[in-house]
């Protein structure tokens, strides 16, 4: 009998552990999974998320001085789909461990390690770290749970932020955006037909030139799309009048050489813009109003 039972509690013991492992059982701090896209480059954070359920934190759960997994379970998870820049240094796109350092009186030190596919930080080896920053941690009202976010303040730059007990960290980071965008539309300009590849050109220099970033390069797709564009092709009837689209063409060429104080073109390609005729839509009857335009070139007038 003594044996038997034995027998059956040791059965018990390998099942449970078994169901533990294999995850049947559900954790205590589960598996939380967050994903943004900062312009062209998706960041995703997986994590578990413990609670404080009153206890001290910082220097107790959580020792100072000493490598934290920055959350509950398998170390924390971080992908970058691109190459990021933090603190000034590159990282490049992959997974990494997101290991923590808390210090009671320093800034802390926030570690991206080769090694993503790891329980905790057991078997954490520094020799596997890509990247170590130092982020100065800010006290906040008590945050029951861990909470990690991505917010991306702009298409070039975003913040990760931790949040737990009573502190807060924020990791800022940059994207290549610019460098990205432009191998995207010259992919897409370099792929498309010719009709499609000036418009793609258009777009990109248009979009430089709200953002005033690179107008060096917002004037070469501007003349791209000019180069591009065939008056005497055959217009299919599913995109935007020729007369449209050619007048969005000289007014965006008129505002790039405003912005590099080429009033003069930037005025004769206004009018250029201003004299299309014919067309079912047309760009100055369109977007007069929306754009300012007639101001616009009363401004350029005054700055001759």
């Amino acid at each position: 009998m003594k044996s038997l039972f034995l027998a059956i509690a040791t059965l018990l013991c390998v099942s449970v552990s078994g169901q533990y492992k294999i995850g049947i059982l559900p954790r205590t701090s589960p598996d939380k999974g967050i994903y943004e896209q900062i312009g062209y480059t998706g960041v995703e954070i997986t994590y578990g998320a413990p609670k404080t359920n009153g206890r001290t934190i910082w220097g107790n759960i959580v020792p100072y001085d000493e490598v934290w997994r920055a959350g509950a379970n398998d170390a924390t998870r971080i992908e970058f789909s691109e190459d990021v820049e933090i603190e000034g240094n590159i990282l490049p796109r992959g997974i990494y461990s997101l290991f923590i350092i808390p210090h009671e009186t320093e800034a802390w030190t926030v570690i991206f390690n080769a090694e993503y596919d790891q329980w905790g930080a057991f078997n954490y080896d520094e020799y596997q770290d890509v990247l170590r920053v130092e982020v100065k941690p800010k006290k906040i009202p008590l945050q029951e749970k861990l909470t990690y976010t991505i917010d991306g303040e702009t298409y070039n730059d975003g913040v990760i932020t931790m949040r737990w007990s009573d502190v807060q960290i924020d990791v800022f980071i940059k994207t290549k955006y610019l460098e990205l965008l432009q191998r995207e539309i010259e992919i897409n300009a370099a792929s498309s037909d010719q009709e499609i590849s000036s418009v793609i050109y258009l777009q990109g220099a248009e979009y430089l030139l709200l953002r005033n970033q690179n107008l060096d390069l917002a004037s070469d797709w501007i003349d791209k799309s000019q180069e591009l564009y065939n008056p005497n092709s055959e217009w299919n009837p599913q995109y935007y009048p020729r007369e449209y689209i050619l007048g969005h063409m000289h007014w965006t060429k008129a505002k790039i050489l405003a912005a590099n104080n080429k009033y003069e073109m930037a005025i004769a390609y206004a009018n250029k813009m201003k004299n299309i005729k014919g067309g079912t839509i047309n760009y100055y009857d369109e977007e007069k109003e929306f754009e300012n335009i007639d101001s616009q070139i009363a401004y350029w007038e005054g700055m001759k």
